[in-house]
């Protein structure tokens, strides 16, 4: 008898200072926790509010087409943002494209900015473009046309290329598909180092 009277009053005891304990520890984190500073608080983004109401914008869109005999097209950009009146005129920021060009060919393009006229079906690209290609193959310009539409590519200013043994400068490129396989042409002063053992 006198052992469950002792565990009566165990019990009765640790029913009571438990949640006094309990109720000091988080009284204690209010208290001692001091004031709220101000300037560690989270920061937050620094947005033009009003230009985000005035235009339209996507961020991160994916636009993907077929062009030419069935060669998918797909271009990526971190925003883009259509003219105003004018919803088939589009421009993009930091451009990041790829065209299927054969079952083992594939070309890659970047692009800071770009314009991309959907009723036209082509793409202007500008302030350093620079074109790879999956045999190796780079071309780098501070403007490019491309279509949407075919594999059609031309470069108005100076284009420089490199890749497998290959050096060449010129004032401008085109780049066309004639029976499946793509053809380049080089125009103005055309400069090329070739070394075929590379």
């Amino acid at each position: 008898m006198a052992r469950s009277d002792l565990y009566s009053k165990t019990v009765v005891w640790v029913k009571v200072t438990l949640p006094l304990i309990a109720l000091a520890l988080l009284s204690s984190l209010f208290l001692l926790s001091g004031a709220p500073d101000p300037d560690a608080a989270l920061p937050y983004a620094e947005v033009d509010i009003e230009q985000i109401t005035r235009e339209q914008r996507v961020t991160s869109p994916r636009f993907a087409g077929v062009v030419g005999e069935d060669q998918e097209i797909i271009i990526l950009a971190e925003a883009m943002t259509a003219e105003s009146g004018q919803i088939d005129r589009i421009h993009a920021q930091a451009i990041d494209g790829r065209v299927d060009l054969g079952i083992e060919e594939v070309m890659t393009v970047q692009a800071t900015l770009g314009d991309f006229d959907m009723a036209g079906q082509f793409a202007s690209l500008r302030d350093g473009v620079a074109v790879q290609s999956s045999r190796g193959y780079q071309m780098e310009s501070d403007t490019m046309l491309m279509a949407l539409d075919e594999v059609r590519l031309r470069a108005p200013t100076p284009v420089h290329i490199t890749g497998p043994g290959l050096d060449l400068t010129a004032d401008a490129m085109e780049m066309e598909e004639v029976d499946g396989a793509p053809i380049l042409r080089f125009t103005g002063s055309v400069r090329m180092l070739y070394d075929p053992e590379s």
